[in-house]
């Protein structure tokens, strides 16, 4: 028996409106979870279509896009954009591949459903919103709990470089005024020598965790970083010429000057050096180069060493983290240099590729050096 049209459009609309439901139905089941949202979306949206064994559905959500296997054999499609107010999210469409059972010279879609997928993207829509937020909402949340964790470990690290400066003071003026006092075997005046250098290297990173916590003021004056760059290169390049390693300068002559700390630049500066001579462990070049862009100038330390796996560059800037050996790293380096930088108004920016090398750019405004 042939169905009638009432049949025909009561069957339609109840697969619409089961098609209403189950979208309702799966975004509270799933909460806030977009992906879930998505995924079930492109299962249930082609069961209400007029023909859902050759319906496909197509998903855009910022330029990412989620689509059922043979979307691409669509010869027809219907689309709706995905808004909420002013702001667009994607578009999300659904076609029909080709078959005898279809009209090819005419679009195979009713005007139900048109209206069906104008509901579904409003509803959609909504939905991206509401995931947006939440998922704005746990950065957000995550960003504070670093703030906090940042904050406590910089009042830690401050109390523990004001209770190490004084005894370590004391270990080196000591040890200063024993081999100045003579009268000690070579085996002795070796002994005291190590004490020194371990103490000074101690000073180093007692430095380094002030700087880090904020305990050190800054003298900000006008400075030329080429002037830094020259005299930081000139104490280090011997130092390391003969492990097989090319320190290259690269300056640009007319550099203007900026308002900086000098100490805290050169440290930005040994901080990164060290870090890129640490990642050519069979020798290599290190350049060191400066340059003027727009309002700014541009210091870049570039290697061609060992490089970044993506889930190192990540974790970089974090306190107390550090690929090297025990004993060869504090972790404090490169987050002493953000916190440089940042005090500074200036950026970081980091490329790296495995086994190819890394690039430290850093940028500080020129805009208050005038004055």
């Amino acid at each position: 028996m042939k169905e009638n049209s009432t049949e025909f459009q009561l069957r339609e609309r109840v697969k619409e409106l089961n098609c209403l439901y189950e979208l309702s139905k799966i975004a509270w089941e799933e909460e806030n979870d977009l992906k879930a949202i998505i995924a079930k979306t492109l299962l249930i949206l082609p069961k209400a279509m007029q023909y859902p064994d050759l319906a496909e559905v197509s998903i855009t959500i910022h330029k990412k896009v989620y689509a059922t296997p043979h979307f691409s054999d669509c010869k027809w499609d219907i689309s709706t954009q995905l808004t909420v107010g002013e702001r667009k999210y994607g578009t999300i469409k659904i076609g029909y591949r080709q078959s005898g059972d279809l009209d090819s010279k005419t679009s195979p879609f009713l005007q139900e459903e048109k209206n069906l997928i104008r509901i579904v993207g409003r509803e959609l829509s909504l939905f991206i919103r509401r995931a947006t937020v939440e998922e704005d909402k746990q950065k957000l949340k995550a960003q504070l709990q670093h703030a906090e964790r940042l904050a406590f470990v910089g009042e830690l690290s401050a109390g523990i470089a004001h209770e190490l400066n004084e005894p370590l003071g004391k270990i080196l003026g000591f040890s200063q005024l024993l081999k100045k006092g003579g009268e000690l075997n070579f085996q002795q005046e070796e002994d005291i020598e190590r004490i020194i250098k371990a103490s000074l290297y101690t000073r180093e990173i007692i430095k380094k965790l002030m700087i880090f916590s904020r305990q050190m003021p800054q003298q900000i004056v006008p400075v030329n970083l080429n002037t830094i760059v020259s005299s930081t290169l000139y104490f280090i390049d011997v130092r390391f010429q003969s492990q097989g390693i090319n320190i290259v300068e690269r300056l640009d002559p007319g550099l203007p000057l900026i308002q900086a700390d000098s100490v805290q630049m050169s440290q930005v500066l040994v901080n990164l050096i060290t870090n890129a001579i640490h990642a050519l462990p069979e020798g290599g070049q290190v350049t060191v180069s400066t340059r003027q862009k727009d309002n700014t100038v541009i210091l870049a330390v570039k290697d061609t060493g060992t490089g970044m796996a993506p889930a190192v560059r990540r974790k970089i800037f974090e306190p107390f983290f550090t690929t090297k050996p025990v004993g060869q790293g504090t972790g404090l380096g490169l987050s002493v240099v953000q916190g440089i930088v940042d005090s500074h108004d200036g950026s970081i920016h980091v490329t790296s590729t495995k086994g190819k090398g890394s690039k430290f750019e850093i940028s500080l405004p020129i805009k208050h050096a005038q004055s």
